[in-house]
């Protein structure tokens, strides 16, 4: 028997079947195969299939949020082990300072990335006619010459 293990979100039926969690999520199915082969997940099973509820596709979401950090699957699964479950709205406090410490890193990355491109914007700047834009196919004409 499924329990209900819903967190009131009357959206989101109470039992899903992949096709509608990835719907309800923007996630591949083999990403949420993957999330629970390394544990990350643990949904139930109906014979042989996979069934979730609103509780897994909160959990997906707070987990494609903190993947699109490039935070690591150990340190996710080290935050769902102290705490058993993540919500985007209520993040514990190590998982606050786990996000911070990522958009510090992504902010560095940006800073050095701004940093390598100045000189070529510089460049690019003056000679605007040398600039290869979007709408010029391999030849050189743009798309209204051709």
């Amino acid at each position: 028997m499924l329990s209900n293990d819903s967190v009131g979100n009357p959206e989101i039926p109470d039992v899903l079947l992949i096709g509608n969690l990835v719907a309800c999520v923007g996630m591949e199915p083999k990403t949420v195969r993957f999330y629970e082969k390394v544990g990350l997940i643990k949904p139930q099973r109906l014979g042989n299939f996979r069934v979730y509820n609103s509780r897994d596709v909160e959990l997906l979401k707070v987990i494609k949020f903190l993947r699109s950090l490039d935070m690591s699957i150990r340190i996710i699964k080290r935050l769902l082990e102290a705490h058993g479950r993540l919500r985007l709205d209520n993040l514990p406090e190590d998982a606050k300072e786990a996000v911070c410490l990522q958009l510090r890193r992504r902010e560095e990355e940006y800073q050095r990335l701004e940093q390598m491109c100045r000189p070529i914007l510089m460049r690019s700047a003056g000679d605007s006619d040398d600039v290869i834009s979007d709408s010029e196919d391999d030849d050189g004409k743009t798309e209204q010459e051709t």
